[in-house]
């Protein structure tokens, strides 16, 4: 597997904690859609946030047992390693939030475009997935309707913001 992401064994280790971990990653980056079959600059944003962010948790929720050992792996990562020697997660939710986020220019300021994409790294992916359903509850369907709304409400309300600090 290593040799196959051009990385030595060790490097495929630091990121992962078991080759169970690096399977379950491997198969969700090749799941996940690229984010032209989903949004399309011109699109409306929060058109375009509520479905990335129902892919993602679709993504997510169709193997969820690969979720939990993926979210292991993380967290065995973060704690094996020194706080220096820490690789950042891997950042797949910013492939569809950042491009989306940056559509919003006109509407948006810098700062707001960046709390705006905080806010969307928190309702999108593996620990949104885990939280609605392990700790809300949800179905699977409940947790698709809830993600994509989430995501859309605030857009909605960084335009709103925006909106009103024009008027002020």
């Amino acid at each position: 597997m290593a040799e196959r992401a051009l990385v030595s064994r060790a490097t495929a280790y630091r990121y992962f904690s078991s080759l169970e971990a690096l399977i379950s990653e491997t198969a969700t980056e090749r799941g996940l859609v690229p984010l032209e079959q989903i949004w399309r600059p011109g699109d409306d944003p929060a058109d375009g946030i509520s479905r990335a962010s129902r892919e993602m948790m679709k993504l997510m929720l169709d193997d969820e047992i690969g979720l939990h050992v993926m979210e292991r792996s993380f967290m065995a990562v973060w704690l094996d390693n020194d706080a220096g020697a820490r690789p950042p997660r891997p950042g797949r939710r910013m492939k569809f939030i950042v491009p989306i986020v940056e559509a919003l220019k006109g509407e948006l300021s810098s700062a707001a475009r960046r709390r705006l994409a905080h806010a969307l790294s928190m309702v999108m992916g593996s620990e949104a997935a885990l939280a609605i359903r392990d700790i809300g509850g949800a179905s699977v369907d409940e947790a698709l309707a809830a993600a994509a709304w989430a995501a859309r409400a605030l857009v909605n309300q960084a335009r709103i913001d925006a909106a009103e600090a024009r008027r002020k």
